[in-house]
């Protein structure tokens, strides 16, 4: 018997990059719908099988900031203790409803995301996404 993966569940996580272990950021990373993993790998992958010359390899090409980026807008559910670096006050977690395929989505807003450095923002993408497949036991049960 499978069981689903709990879409709307969140868990606690601190970045590996964060320095202050006595009062870190804390991020709420949640899952994301198989919809909604859909749409963002159809959106920064593109493949070409074929082409003129057939003694050509077939070609992928994947956009991994473009997903990072939508991973984490999505993927995203909360945050603590996050600085804003104009007012040195924590930042207030606010969401946008976004339409994907006929459904909306909740979304980190662009002014949030855009003050992650890029190498947080992988960091999210990738504990996001780690979330998305079934541990070991839960492939068993």
């Amino acid at each position: 018997m499978l069981t689903g993966i709990n879409i709307f569940e969140s868990k606690p996580y601190t970045s590996k990059l964060d320095a202050d272990s006595g009062n870190p950021t804390v991020f709420q990373i949640g899952l994301l719908d198989s919809m909604l993993r859909a749409f963002i790998e159809d959106q920064t992958t593109s493949f070409e099988f074929s082409s003129r010359n057939p003694k050509e390899p077939a070609k992928a090409n994947i956009n991994a900031s473009k997903r990072n980026l939508l991973v984490v807008k999505f993927g995203l559910k909360g945050l603590e203790n996050f600085i804003d670096p104009r007012d040195k006050k924590p930042i207030k977690f606010d969401t946008v409803s976004v339409p994907v395929n006929g459904k909306n989505y909740k979304a980190v807003t662009d002014e949030i995301v855009s003050m992650f450095p890029k190498a947080l923002i992988d960091e999210l993408a990738e504990a996001i996404l780690a979330e998305n497949a079934l541990s070991e036991e839960e492939a068993k049960n």
